[in-house]
Formats: C-alpha cells, sequence, structure tokens
C-alpha cells in the first residue's frame, strides 16, 4: 500500500511539474490553471487524464509509437520484420510518415475552407450565366 501511495506522489508532482513547463498553447482541451487544479484536488484521475488528454506528445522527448491503419498488415517496423517474412527488401514508407498533403487539423480546416468558398463561387457563376443566358435577346438567324 506504501508503494502506491509512494506511486500516486511521484506522479502527482510529475504531472504538475509537466503542466506547468509546458508553454499555453500547448496544452490540450483545458486551460493550465484547471488542469493543475484538476490534478491536485483529484490526483489519480487528474494524472490520468493529463498524460492521456492534456499533454501534446508531438513536442515532447518522449516518442510513442504511431498507429497504423488496420487495412494495411504490418510487414515491419521498429522491433524489425514481422513473423515469418524473410524478405530483404527495404521496408515500404508507413501512412504516418509526411507523404500526406494535410498534415495538422488547422490545416485541414483551411482546405475545408478553401472548398466550401470554391464551391459558392462556381455555384455564384453558374447563376450569373443562367441571368445572363435570360437577358440576352434572341440572336435572329438573319444578319444584315
Amino acid at each position: 500500500m506504501f508503494v502506491l501511495s509512494l506511486l500516486l506522489i511521484v506522479l502527482t508532482i510529475v504531472a504538475l511539474i509537466d503542466v506547468v513547463g509546458q508553454p499555453e498553447p500547448v496544452v490540450r482541451n483545458l486551460p493550465k490553471i484547471v488542469w493543475v487544479l484538476l490534478i491536485v484536488f483529484i490526483p489519480l484521475i487528474g494524472v490520468g487524464l493529463w498524460f492521456l488528454l492534456g499533454k501534446d506528445w508531438s513536442n515532447s522527448r518522449i516518442k510513442l509509437p504511431e498507429r497504423r491503419g488496420r487495412k494495411q498488415p504490418r510487414t515491419s517496423g521498429s522491433w524489425g520484420p514481422a513473423r515469418g517474412s524473410s524478405s530483404t527488401t527495404p521496408p515500404s514508407p508507413s501512412p504516418s510518415q509526411p507523404d500526406r498533403a494535410v498534415s495538422s487539423t488547422e490545416e485541414q480546416l483551411a482546405a475545408l475552407e478553401r472548398e466550401i468558398q470554391a464551391a459558392e463561387d462556381a455555384e455564384r457563376i453558374r447563376k450569373l450565366e443562367l441571368e445572363m443566358q435570360r437577358s440576352d435577346p434572341p440572336a435572329d438567324d438573319k444578319l444584315p
């Protein structure tokens, strides 16, 4: 029981130091002061939530393993070749490498806004063309 209490105290201190040391824009989901209060007043839940939801692991020295899609079987990775594979070909790039055109939520939102604006512009152009066709007098086949 003593070991669990000591572990909780150590994790609480580490989480508090981590929250305070993070710049404000990097902290996710809640303001820093709310995370500190949550960790202090509800240590077990607060620490767990901080490390799961509040901490931005992309800028951390600790790198989490990247998730692979379910449709692609594991051929190779950081732990070596997959079981039963004796292939000597180099591993194919993982889907998380920067082959993607959009890499962040902000860029995705900006791309979506551009797409919406382009669709609105195309609709406006279509309506203007229809108005022009209606307002143009019919051309006579007889030329002077």
